[in-house]
């Protein structure tokens, strides 16, 4: 118990300093490490015969992702006919099918499992968190967008958890997540909602913000649901793998993809949202 309190005594109030005192370019470090850890974690996790090498070409090519996704985005140009993104994105699939095809045959080859759980981790992971950094970089409000996804998952996870407690008598999937009740899967919506409405309250008094509070409960609404996805989605792999957490990077808090799960699956619905003019 002491080191769960202990993690949310010093990560929390440096994520916050991070997302509210730094320039943009520092929470997009921050997302680097997210993505690029999650990566690691879900291809240690999932992947079958993955070498040495290839974690680290996968990391970095995560990392180089998030960096020149953000570079192109300040400067609103591309430093090549197309996104650079885009070609580290196809360098990570060919030297993954590369792998692939040079060991197979083999005693332990490369295979298609390996393939798609790298795609997944090397593409789709930074993409999702890349929003992350996104949100931050609006230039009216950045600093209260980019805490949408957190209040979503953290508020939304507690009342989830205290709904369960209270009401939870109907398992959700037991088979994947066996804490998991119909009532916990009500109670998030609701208290990702209010999380937003609330977000909206201290916006208009710290920025000027003209909160839409029937967008924000929509928005808190939606978004939570597709949290739970991620949520239950990556418990499934953990269920696959025979794991209870992806490392111990945060102590008994469990590993980045143990943490940020939910937010995975968010941050996109959130920016969506933002981008669509609904918040």
């Amino acid at each position: 118990m002491k080191q769960r309190w202990l993690v949310v005594v010093v990560g929390l109030p440096a994520l916050l300093a991070v997302l509210l005192a730094c320039p943009a370019w520092a929470t997009m470090i921050v997302v680097c490490g997210i993505a690029g850890i999650a990566a690691y974690e879900l291809l240690h996790t999932a992947g079958e015969n993955v070498p040495a090498n290839f974690y680290w070409g996968l990391v970095t090519t995560v990392v180089m992702q998030e960096i020149w996704l953000f570079k192109e985005e300040m400067s609103g140009t591309y430093d090549l006919p197309i996104s650079t993104v885009t070609i580290f994105r196809w360098i990570l699939v060919m030297m993954a099918f590369l792998f692939a095809v040079i060991s197979y045959g083999k005693e332990k080859p490369f295979t298609f499992h390996d393939v798609a759980v790298s795609i997944v981790g090397g593409i789709v992971f930074p993409a999702m968190y890349s929003c992350i950094f996104l949100l931050r970089m609006d230039e009216n409000f950045g600093k209260l967008y980019v805490l949408a996804p957190f209040c979503v998952a953290f508020v939304g996870d507690a009342l989830s958890m205290y709904f369960g407690m209270w009401f939870g008598k109907r398992k959700m999937a037991p088979h994947v997540s066996p804490h998991k009740t119909w009532a916990g899967a009500i109670g998030g919506p609701i208290g990702s909602a209010l999380a937003l409405v609330l977000l909206g309250v201290v916006g208009k008094a710290w920025l000027g913000y003209a909160p839409n509070y029937l967008m924000l409960i929509l928005v808190g609404v939606v978004a939570n649901i597709f949290g739970q996805l991620g949520d239950l989605s990556m418990s499934l792999v953990k269920r696959e793998a025979g794991i209870k957490d992806y490392s111990h990077l945060f102590l008994t808090h469990g590993g980045m993809l143990d943490r940020f799960d939910s937010t995975l699956f968010i941050a996109p619905v959130v920016w969506a949202a933002v981008c669509g003019g609904l918040l």
